[in-house]
């Protein structure tokens, strides 16, 4: 790795140091959770997603349907209103006022959340295997769901009330989680037994498989960082793994040793992975230096842990549990 060295005056070097003392701020409020309460709900709770507003909690709850919650009291969500006919959510994708939903057995889902009284199924496409998990093109016009046996299904949800089938990317193992590069360009599939791979969807009617990364354990579901340069992925029995995402022959990556790593998100500034550890429940990393992930605290939660969510300001996570519903983190 080349490396490059340059002066600093030193208000220069007091910058430097105020904006690092900011993130290293930001970070320990990370290290100090705490579980304050839990949401019963009456089924298995698997995914959870936090409306772009910042005032409403969306869960998908199996065999109750996708849950909307009022957060003006962030630590007692309040529930609203819910979708019965979506049973078997496993993963919610907000883009402003519409939600998309990887629907298990259902297929891909679109829902209209402007009215959180009355949320309404706008559009819906079923697949040919389970949908597990999908992510939206940066115009929000293309999604890639993760279908299970299937791969991955391109559909164009331009017009949300009418998605229409584009492609199917077939996979070597079982598609469980996808994630985009910064530009859209590239999909990062969790392909469990086979690993991750990498897939040119510049054009999504017409994808090309590039190559693929070799993680311990079954990946599960994948991120990538806000400046497009790090891939970070869960794997059940692997744990962490981090890939810098470059154009070049060697792809440096580390992987931080879990028991069952099941779902991952990113805080907003970006220094920290939320892990959901299955049975262990959340695990907070310092990932600022993304090469050097270390375990900054493990939160113990009543199993089996799913989904994750974290609030913009970084002070409230949430996860979905599948024998407890609901569980809220407070972080100081």
């Amino acid at each position: 790795m080349q490396t490059f060295r340059t002066r600093v005056g030193w208000g220069c070097l007091g910058l430097v140091l105020f904006l690092s003392s900011g993130l290293n701020l930001a970070q320990a409020a990370f290290r100090a959770g705490a579980v304050i309460g839990q949401v019963s709900t009456q089924g298995s709770a698997h995914a959870v997603a936090v409306t772009a507003d910042q005032r409403h909690l969306l869960v998908g709850v199996a065999q109750e349907g996708l849950l909307i919650m009022d957060l003006r009291s962030a630590e007692q969500p309040v529930l609203i209103s819910k979708l019965s006919a979506l049973q078997q959510v496993e993963s919610i994708v907000v883009r402003g006022k519409l939600a998309f939903i990887a629907n298990g057995a259902g297929g891909l889902a679109i829902v209209d959340l402007s009215q959180p009284s009355a949320l309404k199924l706008l559009g819906k496409l079923d697949t040919s295997s389970y949908a597990f998990d999908l992510v939206l093109t940066p115009d929000g016009r293309t999604a890639f769901v993760a279908d299970n046996s299937n791969g991955v299904v391109v559909i164009d949800v331009s017009q949300p009330s009418k998605p229409r089938q584009l492609a199917v990317i077939p996979t070597s193992a079982a598609s469980a989680g996808v994630a985009l590069s910064a530009n859209g360009q590239t999909l990062y599939i969790a392909d469990q037994a086979d690993g991750i791979q990498q897939v040119d969807v510049r054009r999504p009617q017409a994808p090309v498989h590039q190559g693929h990364f070799n993680p311990a354990g079954h990946p599960q579901r994948l991120v990538v960082s806000k400046d497009g340069r790090w891939l970070f992925s869960a794997n059940n029995e692997g744990g962490l793994s981090v890939h810098a995402l470059q154009n070049s022959a060697t792809i440096p990556s580390t992987q931080l040793p879990m028991r069952n790593a099941f779902a991952v998100t990113l805080s907003q500034d970006g220094q920290t992975a939320l892990v959901a550890d299955l049975f262990n429940g959340l695990v907070v990393v310092d990932v600022s230096r993304p090469l050097e992930p270390h375990i900054q605290q493990s939160i113990q939660t009543r199993p089996a842990v799913q989904g994750v969510a974290v609030s913009a300001d970084q002070k409230m996570a949430y996860l979905a549990h599948t024998q407890t519903g609901l569980t809220l983190i407070r972080f100081r």
